[in-house]
């Protein structure tokens, strides 16, 4: 992780005052947090530490009991359950530990598909982005196989991809490494650490590694709902105007 402090600019995502309960036990205790355009963020803590939690708050995939959360500088969680399907359409990208692909469709058939019902894109505009996605991730000769004809971190390469291909202004993924084995992590880690710095995309993570193996450019650790160590912080900002 790198020593020196990162060079304050408006953050993508901005979050104020969280406080989530479930069965009225504080998940989240007034977290604020700020994430920083490209780079790769990692929230960790034990499970009961309320890291995953935020990630899913942050990702618009739940919604805080107080506290709001921004988007390029404008109100996210605050709008309507409609308004929240656009951003997370449009704005997010999301990676979970189960890839979730369809086993009737060709590996490029599972990338392509937010192409069309979420981008609108015309069949030669998807292929084309199919194709760019699919070399980012390293499959690119894969294009015509069956999911099933695949390895298991094949797998998780074209779900990220399919994150990958309405060029999402944040990819949110979830304990990314739960299904991988060891030996295949550091791989799978270093293609996300690549995001930010080749594509421009912020990644927020939870994983369930020891976090030094995954190398973030910050690592943000919870304990009981709150911020407990933050090894590169970023300046929080005062909520914009309109709010």
């Amino acid at each position: 992780m790198p020593d020196q402090m990162i060079t304050p600019c408006a953050p993508v995502l901005r979050a104020e005052s969280l406080v989530h309960r479930r069965n009225a036990a504080a998940m989240l205790d007034g977290v604020s947090i700020s994430i920083q355009p490209a780079a790769f963020t990692l929230l960790s803590g034990p499970a009961d530490s309320g890291a995953g939690l935020l990630l899913r708050i942050l990702g618009l995939l739940e919604a805080p009991d107080a506290g709001a959360v921004w988007l390029d500088g404008k109100p996210a969680s605050a709008l309507d359950d409609a308004g929240r399907l656009e951003l997370r359409n449009r704005h997010f990208g999301y990676l979970f530990a189960e890839p979730f692909l369809l086993d009737s469709f060709s590996i490029a058939e599972n990338v392509a598909m937010p192409l069309f019902k979420i981008a609108g894109f015309d069949i030669e505009q998807a292929r084309a982005r199919t194709a760019e996605v699919l070399r980012f991730a390293g499959i690119e000769a894969m294009a015509d196989c069956g999911v099933l004809d695949i390895d298991p971190i094949d797998h998780h390469k074209v779900a990220l991809a399919r994150a990958l291909a309405v060029s999402p202004r944040v990819l949110i993924a979830e304990d990314f490494a739960l299904q991988l084995p060891t030996r295949e992590v550091a791989e799978f880690a270093a293609l996300l650490h690549s995001i930010p710095q080749t594509l421009g995309i912020s990644v927020v993570a939870t994983s369930p590694m020891h976090p030094e193996a995954l190398g973030p450019d910050r690592e943000v650790r919870l304990e009981q709902g709150v911020i407990a160590a933050d090894s590169n912080p970023y300046p929080l900002q005062e909520a914009p105007a309109h709010d």
